[in-house]
């Protein structure tokens, strides 16, 4: 079966999931992700008015580290190990806040989001009412 679909439909829908995946059934990681795929698509439309870069920019100027260092050792740290093999051996391990970073993600896709067109996913006000809670 055949759909047509836009990159937008695509980023909403996974942040739908993402969304659902973290509330309803505490799946950190496919949450991640989503979440992750969902940030990327929408901040590449936003270039520099992205999350993803407006972060970098603060964590770089603020403590006065590399790029590199921001955006891979921070800021995308989580979804690059879970998403990217890279020279790892098979039993390879790392320590990951996994509730934290689905938020984290998740938030940040939804602020692209927000910054392109103003629209959260249907899923958008549970997320937030949630966060809100949670605080």
């Amino acid at each position: 079966m055949k759909f047509t679909v836009t990159k937008i439909d695509a980023a909403v829908d996974q942040m739908d999931w993402a969304i659902k995946l973290l509330l309803d059934h505490q799946a950190y990681i496919p949450a991640i992700t989503l979440a992750g795929a969902a940030e990327e698509i929408v901040g590449e439309l936003l270039g520099d008015e992205s999350a993803f870069s407006q972060l970098k920019k603060k964590f770089c100027a603020q403590y006065n580290l590399p790029v590199n260092v921001v955006s891979q050792a921070h800021l995308n740290r989580a979804k690059n190990w879970l998403k990217h093999w890279r020279d790892l051996k098979d039993n390879e391990q790392t320590e990951i806040e996994l509730e934290e970073e689905a938020i984290q993600y998740i938030v940040r896709a939804l602020i692209n989001l927000v910054t392109h067109d103003r629209s959260l996913p249907s899923e958008g006000p549970r997320f937030l009412d949630w966060l809100a809670k949670r605080q």
